[in-house]
């Protein structure tokens, strides 16, 4: 075992984005640590990303940031590999008490460089009376899902579906990513070289534009994730795919006794579709001086009893156990699908271009989708962008599974 001493006088020092859940959870995950405390700095997602991937390093001991972001940290030496840590004094219940679709996220090459934090899968959200009253069933496929939204849409009334156009690199490029793959398409080819020009590409950004020109609101365009899990629980749409978190807001809103949650769609066949699995990580900074002491704390954070106190907390726990855990389930029943949801759920590609690969498809997305441009001009341009930084990239390391 690590010997973390007694360092009660002097606290970690934390970096991450500010959202209530996240402080409540590292304020309760601080408050039970018996090595010591935490001091926690939050920023919004911009000052983030720029205080840990800007030309300093992070002025911290403990980064919470988007998985996303771990290739880029790794490969540029911002971030400690934990494989010792893992090996030595594996967290409780390392690594089964995780699902295998977070296995990917938190590693690069052969090492380990985070541990699960926050996560909440894309659900299917729906409102089972306004389906009864029209005479429709759930959806279970996408083009069902289409049919309903379509069925149900009534302009200046009720938006058929949602999307959240806000050019913010967030869900207008997850919603992008999900259909890609719903096309049979990726970020990257067979070699993992970025490649934006496919017929995958093209044919999601056609159908996310069909999608905004004929089911959701004008002002979808300027909604962020969060406006779109509000618009949703104020009534204001019929159905959508969405982050699992917001199934708390429904809870709490104009639609609390009148909604029902779902893995989400699959293809006309039956065959499942493979979403995106956008999670949250701590991870130890290169900078901190004593990477023990910080390892301890995230055993510790990740424990059974703290993953559920994120949850309770507000934010959303990664583990298994937390997932079933019978009181939780009662009051956020749609828990009970994030076992189902995780079969069929990975990360973007690792790699190390990806911050800045998703600017780019933060452009072609606001462009294509949301202004109606047409389309070939401003995918080659976005692939021009995406080739040449993947000609400045690292070498990359294979990939592996802790």
């Amino acid at each position: 075992m690590i010997d973390v001493g007694d360092h009660s006088g002097a606290p970690l020092r934390l970096l991450g984005r500010d959202f209530d859940g996240f402080r409540r959870a590292v304020s309760a995950h601080s408050a039970a640590w018996p090595a010591g405390t935490v001091d926690a700095t939050w920023l919004g997602l911009p000052g983030l990303e720029a205080a840990v991937l800007g030309p300093g390093p992070a002025d911290a001991d403990l980064l919470v940031v988007p998985a996303d972001w771990l290739p880029a940290l790794a490969a540029s030496g911002r971030v400690r590999a934990l494989t010792p840590y893992v090996s030595a004094n594996p967290p409780e219940g390392w690594p089964d008490a995780w699902s295998p679709s977070f296995h990917d996220g938190i590693t690069w090459g052969d090492d380990v460089y985070g541990l699960p934090f926050h996560d909440g899968p894309q659900l299917l959200f729906t409102r089972p009376s306004l389906l009864e009253a029209h005479g429709l069933r759930p959806p279970s496929a996408w083009s069902e899902l289409l049919a309903v939204a379509g069925a149900l849409y009534e302009p200046d009334a009720i938006a058929g579906t949602v999307l959240a156009g806000a050019p913010d690199g967030h869900n207008n490029v997850y919603d992008l990513v999900l259909h890609l793959r719903r096309f049979g398409g990726d970020l990257v080819d067979a070699d993992g070289r970025i490649t934006l020009d496919t017929d995958a590409m093209r044919a999601a950004l056609t159908f996310l534009r069909e999608v905004v020109t004929t089911l959701v609101s004008p002002d979808a365009a300027r909604m962020d994730s969060n406006d779109s899990g509000f618009a949703f629980a104020a009534g204001r749409v019929a159905v959508a795919v969405n982050w699992a978190g917001y199934a708390a807001l429904a809870a709490a809103g104009a639609v609390a006794d009148d909604f029902a949650c779902a893995v989400a769609p699959t293809h006309d066949d039956g065959s499942p579709t493979v979403t995106v699995n956008a999670f949250w990580v701590t991870c130890v900074s290169a900078a901190c001086a004593d990477p023990d002491r910080a390892w301890d704390y995230l055993r510790h954070a990740a424990s059974a009893a703290m993953d559920l106190e994120t949850t309770r907390a507000g934010a959303s726990g990664a583990r298994r156990s937390t997932w079933a855990d019978p009181e939780l389930l009662r009051a956020h029943p749609e828990h009970a699908l994030f076992e189902r949801a995780h079969d069929h759920s990975r990360p973007l590609p690792r790699v190390p271009e990806l911050p800045a690969l998703v600017g780019v498809l933060n452009e072609l997305v606001d462009a294509v989708v949301w202004r109606g441009e047409p389309l070939g001009p401003a995918l080659a341009v976005a692939d021009a962008s995406a080739a040449a930084l993947d000609q400045h990239a690292p070498v990359r390391p294979s990939r592996s599974t802790p």
